[in-house]
């Protein structure tokens, strides 16, 4: 019992030192090793040749990264994944402590999702595709589909308190209609799919070479429940 008590405090100081350590390294050193420990998760990820693209699952982390992850390397990309994490965890503190601010501000600031459309293998290799990637009849059946999504994805949620929702955008083409999120339910997801139904609308209209001149409404006001459907109605400020 004795040297339980005794080994305790010894420990309890080894913490401490180690983190004060961590605490008196720099910004640029913390990016080296954040870009060092990327540079081993991606070579990870390529190290298994893409033959057969139904091996490679599609992975999210914070903030909207996506990843192809074949089944074989989904406990070491999770550790690795783990300590690229620790490691911008410790950029970000040593950056707020050398006054980055317009690092605080990026690292505050959400990213636009941009989610993949699917995944494919080329040249040996997994690889996302994205809405940028793809041809305009593609472009068409993807519109058409995930439209259908949107429209069904809350059809069992009854909207009985406005102040459960949120409003969004939905680019109908040059403009945007409003579409209602509610705030606890599946929300992530489906803000995931209005961003990628809004990224194929835009490409649809550069690849149409589409010119928009404006006066769309850019406001929405909050969510309104009728008949048990969320609505959402936008205007022009």
């Amino acid at each position: 019992m004795k040297k339980i008590i005794f080994i305790v405090p010894i420990i309890g100081l080894i913490l401490f030192f180690a983190c004060s350590k961590d605490s008196s390294k720099s910004y640029e050193y913390w990016n080296e090793q954040v870009n060092a420990k990327a540079q081993e998760l991606n070579k990870l990820l390529e190290s298994i040749p893409c033959t057969n693209i139904e091996e490679f699952e599609i992975v999210q982390r914070p903030y909207y990264s996506y990843y192809l992850v074949h089944s074989s390397l989904k406990n070491q990309f999770e550790k690795l994944n783990l300590e690229l994490a620790h490691l911008q965890d410790e950029r970000n503190k040593a950056a707020e402590r050398e006054g980055k601010t317009f690092y605080d501000a990026q690292r505050l600031s959400m990213p636009i999702p941009n989610p993949p459309v699917g995944k494919v293998c080329y040249n040996g290799k997994a690889t996302l595709r994205f809405a940028y990637d793809l041809s305009l009849e593609e472009i068409h059946t993807e519109l058409a589909k995930r439209l259908k999504e949107l429209k069904e994805f809350y059809k069992d949620v009854t909207c009985s308190n406005p102040n459960d929702w949120t409003s969004n955008f939905l680019r109908t083409g040059c403009c945007m209609e409003g579409i209602a999120v509610h705030k606890t339910i599946r929300s992530t997801e489906m803000i995931e799919k209005i961003e990628l139904y809004n990224r194929l609308m835009e490409n649809k209209l550069r690849l149409e070479k589409t010119t928009c001149q404006g006066g769309c409404a850019n406001m929405a006001r909050p969510v309104q429940c009728r008949d048990g459907k969320p609505f959402v109605e936008v205007y022009k400020s």
